[in-house]
């Protein structure tokens, strides 16, 4: 869980409660891996539709966002963000 927290840029316990609440709506599938220490996440059936069904959705939001702030500005915005998360440990 520790490498999909920092990939995620959350902590581990915030990690964890999303994830079971994921794993509860049957989006996700959580087993062990070969050490007790791993946990193998993945995506249901139910998930991969989920994703499907709102990746229009998000796609749509970052073009409105583009347009609103014009490309200069989001593509400012984003390297300012991308640079706050190099600050993560």
């Amino acid at each position: 869980m520790s490498e999909l927290a920092d990939m995620l840029a959350l902590d581990k316990t915030t990690l964890t409660r999303n994830l079971k609440l994921l794993e509860a709506g049957g989006l996700i599938a959580i087993a062990a891996g070969a050490d007790r220490r791993v946990r193998l996440v993945s995506l249901t059936r139910a998930g991969a539709d989920a994703v499907d069904r709102a990746l229009p959705r998000w796609r749509e939001a970052q073009r409105r966002m583009v347009e609103h702030l014009g490309e200069a500005r989001w593509r400012r915005l984003v390297a300012d963000l991308a640079e706050i998360d190099a600050l993560h440990p």
